[in-house]
């Protein structure tokens, strides 16, 4: 089969199509006929294989079955099936039954490529952060793909107040559409001051935070006594420092979400949850990735380059085959 792995570039690592052996699937898995590959951020950095390795690059995708594990159960050859994984740039690719989902009859195979990572992500920060209806939610980096997720779900789950904060004007503008209530460019506005205006100046009950650096003091003084703050990601770093004396005061929790550090069972149990939540909203239609750009699977370098650009408003995703 054809794959897209990382090997050495002029300066640094790029990404070449070369023919590599096709996987097997062990007794969990379930072996996929790739059919759309959804993009992620963490992808952009490109690890070189050990010698004599392959890395094949991709975190999700979604195919048709061709194969089952001896142990897998729920699934047949012939279901249309999306899923997170590794060494999803390929034509096919393994993935364990227990973390997959069948694809409605209502989603394209682009639209199925653009679920696993960016909702369950969403779902699993507002559920970690004790979400309930009638609670507003302030989200930071909003325009990411996790961002709008969330945006997504919690309008689905009932906020109040769905409010998110970007450096551009035009994307806030766009996310009206897809639920956003109140936007804030982080550059020319006051994030805590809007906040509380927009909240009676209650502020934010739950921070689903993708930005870390740069935004903590910011997030904190936007935060609602009893406030959840919930870090996904750090697309401003890693490293600051914490005013422990608000966090107290405000009788705050701070909470982490990842899948690196979590087991199989544990991952397997968050498909599920996720699954039983959102699946109904996948299958009437309520619930629609946004979908920026398709690339074919042979420009998956240029895709890759254009997610690096921060040109996009959405998932990007790679279509294989016609």
């Amino acid at each position: 089969m054809r794959a897209v792995v990382v090997e050495p570039g002029e300066k640094s690592p790029t990404l070449a199509i070369r023919e590599v052996p096709d996987p097997r699937p062990s007794p969990q898995d379930l072996l996929l006929r790739v059919r759309a590959i959804g993009l992620n951020r963490a992808e952009l950095a490109r690890a070189l294989p050990a010698p004599g390795k392959i890395n094949i690059v991709g975190m999700e995708a979604a195919g048709e079955v061709i194969a089952v594990g001896a142990e897998v159960k729920g699934f047949a050859v012939g279901d249309r099936v999306m899923s997170m994984g590794t060494s999803c740039y390929a034509e096919q690719v393994c993935v364990d039954h227990r973390v997959a989902f069948k694809v409605p009859a209502n989603l394209s195979w682009e639209e199925a490529a653009s679920c696993p990572t960016l909702y369950q992500t969403a779902h699993d920060a507002l559920v970690n952060a004790e979400f309930k209806a009638g609670e507003s939610v302030l989200i930071t980096a909003v325009t990411s793909g996790v961002g709008i997720a969330a945006i997504q779900l919690a309008k689905l789950l009932g906020a109040s107040k769905v409010i998110g904060t970007s450096r551009s004007d035009e994307k806030l503008a766009r996310l009206k559409a897809v639920g956003l209530d109140v936007a804030i460019n982080s550059v020319t506005e006051d994030v805590a001051a809007k906040v509380k205006d927009v909240t009676g100046d209650k502020g934010a009950d739950v921070i689903l935070d993708n930005v870390g650096a740069g935004m903590l003091a910011t997030n904190l003084s936007a935060a609602a006594i009893k406030a959840r703050f919930v870090t996904i990601g750090r697309l401003g770093g890693k490293i600051e420092e914490i005013d422990l004396d608000v966090v107290a005061l405000k009788r705050m929790k701070l909470v982490g979400v990842t899948f690196r550090t979590r087991s199989i069972e544990e991952k397997a149990a968050l498909s599920r949850r996720c699954g039983d939540a959102l699946m109904g909203f996948l299958s009437d239609g309520r619930l629609k990735p946004v979908i920026d750009r398709v690339f074919p699977f042979e420009d998956a370098l240029a895709a890759q380059d254009y997610m690096r650009s921060n040109q996009h408003l959405g998932k990007i995703v790679l279509r294989v085959g016609g």
